[in-house]
This record gives C-alpha cells, sequence and structure tokens, in this order.
C-alpha cells in the first residue's frame, strides 16, 4: 500500500544567464539560484516526509536567445549528475524529500549537442530518472538521431518511468503539454503521476495550455503536478512572461491546488493519493478511459504518416538555426503530401 504523500510546486523566479561573458559567470548566477531553491526546500520539508517537491523547466538558466548551440554548451549546460545537481543531490538525502528540477544537460557521449532534461532525484539522492525532451524546437531531441538513441536506451530510457515508493512517476516539461502522444508513450509505461516542469504564462489559456494540462490528466488517468516559474530575471525578456500559477491536478482533470497568482510561492501543494487511482482505474463503465483505448484502429495511419523527418541531425549535430529551419521546411512538405494542410497559391515546394 502507497500512503497518500505531499506535492509541491516550487514556484521560483528564473535569473537569466544569457548576459553572463562565460561559463564561470553563468555558474555564478546558476549557483545563486541553487542557494535560494534548498532555501526554500528546508521551508517545505518542515512538513515531513512523504513528499516531492517540483521545480519548473529550465529556471536555472532560461534559454538560448542568440547563443549558438556551441556557445549554450559552453556557457549554460550542465553534466546530469555533476556539481550543481549534486547539491540538489545532497539536499534531497539530508531532508529525506523527493526533488523534480529540469535543466539544459550536455552529455560526452553525444559530442555537440545539449537536451532539456527532466530528473528525479530520490531521498536516497540518486537520481532515478533522467527524460530528455521529444518535441523541441532548437534544442537537440532523441528523434533527430532515433534510431540510434533507441538502439542505445530502447523504449524504456526513452520514455522512462521510476517505479518507487510514491507510485509510478514520469516527467515531461513545458509545450509538450501540447502533444497528446507524449504524456500517452508514459500513461502506457504504467505512469501514474506526470511531473510537469513548465516555463508558460501560466495565467491565460495562450496556445491552450492549460487546456491541455486538465486533458492530458484526464485522458490518461493520471496525476498531473505542474510547476511554473514566476518571472525571468536579468535578461530581453518581459519579466511577466512567465506568471506562476502552478497546477496540481487529479485523474479527472480537477485542479486540487493552484498558487492563483505569479510571485515566489509553494502553495500550490496537495495531497497524492495513488491508491485511489488504482482502484478508480480498475473499475469498469465509461468513466474508466483507459479501458475503452483502441488503438490498433489508430496505429495503420500513424505508421504510414512521417511530419516532422526523424534522423534529421544524426550525422552531425543541429549548429544553425537555419539548419533548422531547413528541416521544418521538410516538415512543412510532408504536411502537404499527407493532406493535413493546404499550402498557399506561392508555394514551390515537392
Amino acid at each position: 500500500m502507497i500512503k497518500p504523500w505531499r506535492a509541491t510546486c516550487m514556484q521560483v523566479y528564473c535569473n537569466l544567464v544569457n548576459s553572463a561573458s562565460d561559463r564561470a559567470e553563468a555558474m555564478v548566477i546558476m549557483n545563486r539560484s541553487i542557494d535560494r531553491w534548498i532555501e526554500l526546500l528546508r521551508g517545505v520539508a518542515r512538513q515531513g516526509p512523504p513528499q516531492l517537491a517540483l521545480f519548473p523547466e529550465f529556471a536555472l538558466t532560461g534559454f538560448p536567445l542568440t547563443e549558438s548551440a556551441a556557445e549554450w554548451l559552453d556557457k549554460a549546460c550542465i553534466d546530469i549528475p555533476g556539481p550543481e545537481t549534486e547539491r540538489l543531490q545532497r539536499e534531497a538525502q539530508n531532508l529525506k524529500i523527493w526533488i523534480g528540477a529540469n535543466a539544459y544537460e550536455r552529455d560526452a557521449s553525444w559530442p555537440g549537442r545539449y537536451f532539456n532534461c527532466c530528473f528525479l532525484i530520490s531521498p536516497s539522492g540518486d537520481i532515478v530518472l533522467k527524460y530528455r525532451r521529444i518535441n523541441t524546437v532548437f534544442t537537440a531531441s532523441p528523434h533527430d538521431f532515433m534510431e540510434e538513441y533507441l538502439e542505445r536506451y530502447g523504449i524504456e530510457g526513452t520514455f522512462p518511468v521510476a517505479k518507487t515508493e510514491l507510485g509510478n512517476i514520469a516527467m515531461m516539461p513545458c509545450g509538450e503539454i501540447m502533444y497528446p502522444e507524449a504524456a500517452r508513450m508514459f500513461m502506457l509505461r504504467g505512469a501514474e503521476v506526470l511531473l510537469h516542469p513548465t516555463s508558460d504564462h501560466g495565467a491565460s489559456d495562450m496556445w491552450s495550455w492549460e487546456s491541455a494540462k486538465k486533458t492530458r490528466a484526464s485522458e490518461n488517468m493520471m496525476y498531473l503536478i505542474s510547476a511554473n516559474q514566476t518571472g525571468l530575471i536579468g535578461g530581453q525578456l518581459p519579466q511577466g512572461q512567465t506568471a506562476g500559477h502552478s497546477k496540481i491536478y487529479d485523474w479527472d482533470g480537477r485542479i486540487l491546488s493552484n498558487t492563483g497568482s505569479p510571485g515566489e510561492s509553494t502553495v500550490c501543494s496537495d495531497w497524492i493519493d495513488v491508491e485511489a487511482l488504482r482502484r478508480v482505474r480498475s473499475l469498469p463503465g465509461s468513466g474508466n478511459r483507459l479501458l475503452r483505448q483502441r488503438l490498433d484502429i489508430y496505429r495503420p495511419l500513424y505508421n504510414q504518416t512521417t511530419l516532422y523527418p526523424p534522423n534529421s541531425f544524426a550525422d552531425v549535430p543541429m549548429d544553425s538555426r537555419e539548419r533548422i529551419l531547413e528541416v521544418q521546411r521538410q516538415a512543412f512538405d510532408n504536411l502537404v503530401r499527407a493532406g493535413v494542410i493546404t499550402p498557399p497559391a506561392d508555394y514551390s515546394g515537392e
């Protein structure tokens, strides 16, 4: 039996490193942010275990604006595990809590590439889950070198689900909430709780992101914990680009907790009852969306359709936005060929 446990969204500011002149200066900014994270974690930990604290997407650095891939790798990407995560790992061990976070990751086994990486730290201080974002624009995606990635990590490593004392936990960041297949993969691998470190507006339903959060939780019958940034500090972007309003949803898409405002906060916090979820998932009838999945009838169309081309950067890393835009033009051509969109009159593609 899994006893109910508390989840808390660590709604924090993002101190941008874009203006840092080099890695040393960027690391000062990052470690200052981690200092604050640790202070907040110690406050949350007073409630006692078992509990999980989730930080927002790339809250240590922000995201690249004018930097090339090589510049961002050198300045802002960290090893996971590495010195920065080890500070959080020690704190998880000291406080006996779970910590979920997100950062730009470099990996020596993938030279010239960096990943948008979600990771989960257990109370023993171990990193028990790492997920590298699939649906991304200017960051390397496992889909860009899919064959080699799947050969190396398999489905289990590409869509990891941690089997823990809190239940089966998965993670995916920010805009991936807009892709039903992303969350569905984790459900099919047994996920019961989906951690969603994000960096969206939060207060509005721009691009239907807020609706998508509710829908992903409900259609997959899982808890969704969505921790959002509360503002961007020290860069070219307005502070209000990320406006807090972190939320926790149950398996019917109901909001259990909502920060309700911007600003640094741990107000978004509630109990997660995995055993109750398991009972609901076991009930017959129309309320059990999982029992009614008819995947086989969709599979032929998925199998015959390619939109964004895979393995586009299998041979060499993405080194410029121009090359990424070239791949996007190929994806546009695929959309036209598939009949998904009608091209404009001046379209000159294949």
